[in-house]
């Protein structure tokens, strides 16, 4: 009965509450870096999806179903030898890159078609540009460069350029048109049309990998990320080549150009809980 008496009171008193109040509290610690990770991770892709000729590459950055951008290759054939090859982003699907396609709609209130998800929000949608001129061409951004809050931005594909009436493409990443099917097919000036500047910046990197810088509202809220997809041009000549993956940080914050889901910080975290508990359990009940 003394000993039964002895655990007992060892059980209820202060020393132990307060030993009891301690682990709790670095189990908890520990389950609330844990919360935060899980709303602060990398996700990515790293699926090589090549692009050829009339061809294109969705990028589903949050993997809802729900297309976010487009990488979209287009070839365009104005007679006689004159056959040109573009490579361009894309917010939405009113000019696709299917063979026969018209290529000259610009609907800046068009999105993906939606697949029972909110469309990334096309006012939003944004890619990172060499300066702060609002006609340049995307940036082919080498890895590690930071993409976020931070980066200069923009998305120029429109037919009111500056207020001025122009139509420009200028989300290009290698650009044989340069206007000449807006001219020729849509009947436009040379003085309707706003020359991109400041690139193309896909062009002549002998096979490396540069990336997109971007920006979205993933589920209309107002909600901003940023995100990176990565290019690899294999043949400048057509315009052609792969998707080497793309990935986003899910918090708002910057993230590198490349960067890859590391080894889940999540799972390290379950790891300290456990552990904890484990240690609770030893310190209460091997006596």
């Amino acid at each position: 009965m003394s000993v039964h008496r002895k655990v007992k009171s060892s059980i209820s008193g202060p020393t132990f509450d307060g030993r009891l109040a301690a682990y709790l509290t670095a189990a908890g610690a520990v389950g609330a870096v844990m919360a935060s990770e899980a709303k602060a991770i990398v996700v990515g892709n790293s699926t090589v999806q090549p692009f050829g000729i009339n061809q294109e590459v969705n990028i589903d950055f949050n993997g809802d179903g729900q297309t976010d951008y487009q990488i979209d290759h287009d070839r365009v054939d104005l007679g006689g030898v004159n056959v040109l090859d573009y490579l361009q982003l894309d917010k939405n699907d009113v000019s696709g890159a299917s063979l026969g396609e018209n290529p000259l709609p610009i609907n800046i209130f068009g999105t993906f078609p939606l697949n029972g998800n909110p469309a990334n929000d096309t006012f939003e949608a944004k890619y990172v540009i060499p300066t702060a001129t609002a006609s340049d061409y995307p940036a082919a951004l080498t890895a590690g460069t930071l993409i976020g809050p931070g980066s200069i931005m923009d998305f120029q594909e429109g037919d009111n350029f500056g207020g001025l009436g122009k139509t420009i493409r200028s989300n290009r990443l290698i650009d044989e048109d340069a206007g000449q099917v807006d001219m020729s097919l849509g009947g436009l000036t040379a003085a309707q049309i706003q020359v991109p500047t400041n690139g193309p910046n896909f062009l002549g990197l002998a096979g490396e990998v540069r990336y997109l810088g971007v920006k979205m509202d993933l589920q209309g809220a107002n909600q901003f990320t940023y995100g990176w997809i990565g290019i690899r041009i294999t043949d400048d000549a057509t315009a052609t080549g792969e998707v080497v993956g793309y990935g986003y940080e899910t918090s708002g914050q910057p993230i590198a150009a490349g960067n890859v889901p590391e080894p889940s910080s999540i799972l390290t975290a379950l790891t300290g809980v456990a552990m904890a508990a484990c240690f609770l359990w030893r310190r209460l009940f091997r006596r």
